[in-house]
This record gives structure tokens, C-alpha cells and sequence, in this order.
């Protein structure tokens, strides 16, 4: 498994990585995705155990932890081409897992990412098993892409100390459950209110890891619930495309050696000048997006 490529697929399924340091053209203060779904007053709830041979790390959701869980439900038609075609039929899940920044203290700010690809939002339980890039799925059951690290890690790491702690989702999946009743809620995007339908679900946890940089392996085992979010209205949906695809055509490619400890949760500008496509050609990058033949 060559893990850029797996997050290069992870990036064109609709996560917009953006760095704390990047700004809009226009200078605009980003919102973070946590404070626009008030991820402080509930974080969300349960236990994941990330355990090897030699060690086992709980990691606990919630207000005292400062560990979060989020997620957008995004339409396949969405995204922008040529992937819009190819998941024009989808809804596309996806999960920031992370810590809140009152409790940062030199971590990582974020520390999982996952997307799930199913027909539709689960409405009973609904298993995803993993799948690495490049196999078929021919019966288009629902499937499960996952990074994973330690949200023990701190900031300033060396790149092949964080290259060495990066693991994907190998074996096994996570179970979809969800949870109460569906609520429509309304959130505060710069000054406008645009409504969204939340609902929790339970992600049951049975997963191998592994690196291809060295020999380690990893289970993740566990439940965690935490909120997910579907865009109601134009209003909605134009911030949820925002959020969930600004990888096309004129959008810089994945560079070789980029850096997966990148913050996720904030709200990506419109490209700036200075990623015009005519500046695209002396870019070290990947030679072409490569779907890994997810669409089938």
C-alpha cells in the first residue's frame, strides 16, 4: 500500500487540508469547523483503545479529554471533477477526529481521519470494511478508509518519526449505528444562519493497522458517538462543497513528503492568486490523482 497515494484518495473524497499558517486572498479570520458545531459543549462520548504488542493508549472523547469527534455527510455530485461523476450516486462521510485547542499543550491537533462511502446515510446499522486502494468492490458494499495516529504525538516531530507513527486502516471495518432522533439545528457561518440536519451515530471499532515504514501493527478497538452533520438548503450545501472539495484542477496536487499532521478542521479559502494553474508546473508533486478504483 503506498500511503500518499491512499491519502491523496482520502483528499479527493471531499477533505480540504489547509495549514494553520495559510490564509484567504482576502485576509478573512478562517472559522474552525469545531467552533461552527460548538465541538466544546459536546465533544462526543466513549473509548478507543490503539494498542500493539508492547503498549495500549485509551483515547476518551469528551469535555476533559478535549478529544472530539466530527463529521460532514456530503453528496458524491458534490465533489469536483473528474470525481463528481464517480460518486455522482454516493454520500460521502467524513470524520475529523482531533483535540480541542484549550487542550492542545503541544499535540497534534488532529489525529484520525476516516471517509465512508455507502449509498446512503445509515439509517440501522451498517458495517464498512476496509478496502485498499486499487481493489475492486464488486458487490459496492459500504467501504471504510482510515488514518490513524496517537493523539499523544506532539508538534516538532522529526518527518520520519511521524512518517513511522502514521497507520491506515488494513483489516477488518467500523459498524454505523445510529443514535436518538435526527435534529435539524442551525449554525452561525459569519454572520448567516444555515441549517443542518444532526445526527449521532455510534462508530463500533474492530481494525488492524499497519505502516508500510516499518514492521509495527496497531489494533483500534472500540465504540465512540459523536454528532454528524447533512446540509439543508443551498446555503448549507454551498458551505458543506466548501469544506469538502476544493482538490480539482487548479487546486495544488499532493507534494511528495507532505506533511499528514496538517490541521483539517478549518474552513478552506478560495484558491489564492498564487495557486493558479500556471504555477502548478514547477510543483514536485503526484503525476496524476489516482482513484484507486474506488467508483467501482
Amino acid at each position: 500500500m503506498k500511503p500518499f497515494k491512499l491519502l491523496l484518495c482520502i483528499l479527493v473524497l471531499g477533505i480540504a487540508i489547509t495549514t494553520e499558517a495559510e490564509t484567504s486572498e482576502d485576509s478573512t479570520p478562517k472559522n474552525e469547523l469545531t467552533e461552527l458545531f460548538s465541538s466544546q459543549t459536546y465533544p462526543g462520548e466513549g473509548t478507543l483503545i490503539f494498542s500493539d504488542e508492547s503498549e495500549t493508549e485509551n483515547i476518551v472523547l469528551g469535555s476533559d479529554s478535549g478529544i472530539y469527534g466530527l463529521a460532514l455527510n456530503l453528496k458524491g455530485e458534490w465533489l469536483p471533477s473528474p470525481y463528481k461523476n464517480q460518486f455522482s450516486k454516493k454520500t460521502i462521510i467524513q470524520v475529523a477526529l482531533g483535540t480541542l485547542k484549550t487542550k492542545l499543550e503541544g499535540k497534534i491537533p488532529q489525529f484520525g481521519i476516516a471517509t465512508f462511502i455507502a449509498s446512503e446515510l445509515p439509517k440501522d446499522t451498517t458495517a464498512f470494511t476496509f478496502r485498499a486502494p486499487g481493489e475492486k468492490n464488486p458487490t459496492n458494499s459500504p467501504l471504510a478508509i482510515l488514518y490513524f495516529t496517537s493523539p499523544k504525538n506532539q508538534l516538532g516531530r522529526s518527518e520520519q518519526e511521524k512518517l513511522q507513527s502514521t497507520f491506515f486502516g488494513r483489516e477488518g471495518g467500523v459498524t454505523l449505528t445510529p443514535v436518538g432522533k435526527l435534529e435539524q439545528v442551525a449554525i452561525n457561518a459569519s454572520g448567516n444562519k444555515i441549517s443542518f440536519k444532526k445526527q449521532k451515530i455510534k462508530f463500533d471499532f474492530q481494525a488492524t493497522l499497519s505502516t508500510p515504514f516499518n514492521g509495527l501493527e496497531k489494533k483500534l478497538s472500540g465504540s465512540i458517538v459523536f454528532p454528524v452533520y447533512t446540509p439543508i438548503g443551498k446555503a448549507a450545501e454551498s458551505l458543506a462543497t466548501r469544506l469538502g472539495g476544493t482538490l480539482d484542477e487548479t487546486q495544488p496536487r499532493l507534494k511528495k513528503g507532505a506533511d499528514p499532521e496538517r490541521k483539517i478542521t478549518q474552513i478552506p479559502p478560495k484558491a489564492p492568486k498564487s495557486l493558479q494553474p500556471k504555477t502548478q508546473k514547477s510543483s514536485s508533486v503526484l503525476e496524476e490523482p489516482d482513484t484507486g478504483g474506488l467508483s467501482n
